[in-house]
């Protein structure tokens, strides 16, 4: 690591260590509520359930899904394995080399020629699909829990804008498959235009949406994938509610919680720490506090320590694979040559 991507961890950790400094000394944050883990075992049974069927099992076919429709040669069990490796280097090496990159280059060493470029934009639409399973559901209960929301000036507009992110994405499939013919595509003309200053710019982008534009053949694949990004993000919600519930007795009004909880977990992408600590803590502080409960950043606490967990058995595959040869450049400028 560089003495500038060095400087950039060190401050990006000190953010993280004065936030969770504030937020105990504030009283909001404690520590101890930890021991849900040891002193509650339904829970901890619940969460290594939810850990490793949902985010992994069901985010790893997700994954292989969108890999078959840009025709990429994938088994399920190596994009298993794949996942978790890539979550351990997410939260082993946050900033320096990104779980992403890392699976990128694992995918595109199997392929050749213009599968390359699909591997890594598959792993790109990954992420893009996973917000739009968030924003479905979110944009769904917008409606159907308008009315209970009405009266609330703060929730309000925050119900308006998962809605319309909700239709940004029905909008996003339909660029994506609407039948331009042979030669008449708006968006491809253009993208294939070069503007001074922005060529690069516009060349990127064109590649990332010609392979998107690749999944109107297989349609089948992009709809699972957001069918089952749909399910994981659903999993998830009620898996926040359940440990709320849990850690702090309070049960959340359902309408209010489903509406603030994108917002919250949208916090926690920020590439500042893993899993969004810090941010995420202040996030939910704030969120739950809107919808008058306490101990937001206490419910972030003990779901933050499950997914960093769960991340840090990904060395396991992981060191499996190097003991068959199968060894990774860790420099993030080679990662980043490696994926196209």
């Amino acid at each position: 690591m560089n003495l500038k991507n060095l400087l950039k961890s060190f401050l990006k950790f000190g953010l993280v260590a004065l936030l969770i400094w504030w937020m105990i000394r504030s009283g909001r944050l404690n520590t101890s509520t930890l021991s849900i883990f040891f002193e509650n075992r339904s829970f901890l049974v619940v969460s290594i359930l939810f850990w490793f069927l949902i985010p992994v099992g069901l985010g790893s076919f997700r994954w292989f899904m969108l890999l078959r429709g840009a025709k990429v040669r994938v088994s399920y069990l190596r994009s298993l394995q794949l996942q978790l490796v890539g979550l351990f280097f997410n939260t082993a090496m946050p900033g320096a080399v990104s779980g992403d990159l890392v699976k990128a280059v694992y995918v595109v060493r199997d392929q050749s020629g213009n599968r390359k470029t699909a591997a890594a934009i598959a792993i790109i639409l990954d992420r893009v699909v996973g917000l739009m399973g968030l924003f479905t559901i979110a944009g769904v209960a917008s409606i159907i829990f308008l009315r209970n929301l009405s009266t609330n000036p703060v929730l309000l507009p925050m119900a308006y804008l998962v809605f319309l992110c909700g239709l940004g994405m029905v909008g996003f499939l339909g660029v994506v498959f609407f039948p331009h013919k042979s030669g008449r595509d708006p968006f491809e003309r253009i993208l294939s235009k070069k503007p001074w200053l922005l060529h690069h710019l516009f060349a990127a982008v064109l590649k990332v949406y010609r392979a998107l534009r690749s999944y109107r053949e297989h349609p089948r694949e992009l709809l699972a994938a957001w069918g089952v990004s749909v399910v994981i993000q659903g999993v998830g919600i009620a898996y926040h509610w359940y440990t709320t519930v849990q850690l702090t007795g309070q049960v959340p009004p359902f309408p209010e919680f489903i509406i603030v909880l994108p917002f919250g977990m949208i916090a926690t992408v920020l590439p500042i720490a893993p899993g969004g600590l810090g941010v995420g803590h202040v996030a939910f502080d704030k969120l739950f506090s809107l919808i008058g409960l306490s101990g937001g950043a206490n419910v972030f606490n003990v779901i933050a320590l499950g997914q960093l967990a769960l991340n840090l058995t990904g060395i396991i595959p992981y060191l499996l694979m190097r003991k068959k040869g199968e060894s990774i450049p860790l420099a993030e400028e080679e990662l980043r040559h490696a994926v196209p």
